[in-house]
């Protein structure tokens, strides 16, 4: 079943995974993420959309995430904003990031599910 047909992903918030990447799921219940399908991010934007956050021991993008948009579910876009790649390779504590303001990420996830 691919995923416009799948009734319970029409209820998710936009931020979810389910709504950046196509899901189908199999007969047996199970849900599979299309990974290829990308997500870009404008390396060019002023440095006034950005704050800086320095990364502490023990910060991970979840929390990172849940610290400056009170959810967890926005690493991804601090991962892109970085131009980081791997998810699961630790950041290391003392390293500044930048954290897209809100008025990006709402732009981010309004392009959600349109036509590219």
């Amino acid at each position: 079943m691919n995923q416009n047909q799948i009734p319970a992903l029409d209820k998710l918030h936009p931020e979810n995974m389910e709504n950046m990447f196509n899901v189908y799921q199999e007969g047996n219940g199970m849900y599979y993420y299309n990974l290829l399908q990308t997500i870009s991010f404008p390396q060019d934007l002023p440095l006034n959309l950005f704050t800086s956050y320095t990364v502490a021991y023990g910060d991970t993008w979840p929390y990172i995430s849940y610290k400056n948009y009170t959810t967890p579910n926005l690493w991804w876009v601090i991962l892109l904003a970085n131009g980081i790649i791997n998810p699961l390779e630790p950041v290391n504590p003392g390293t500044i990031i930048k954290i897209p303001i809100n008025v990006v990420v709402k732009n981010i996830l309004s392009q959600i599910g349109k036509p590219q």
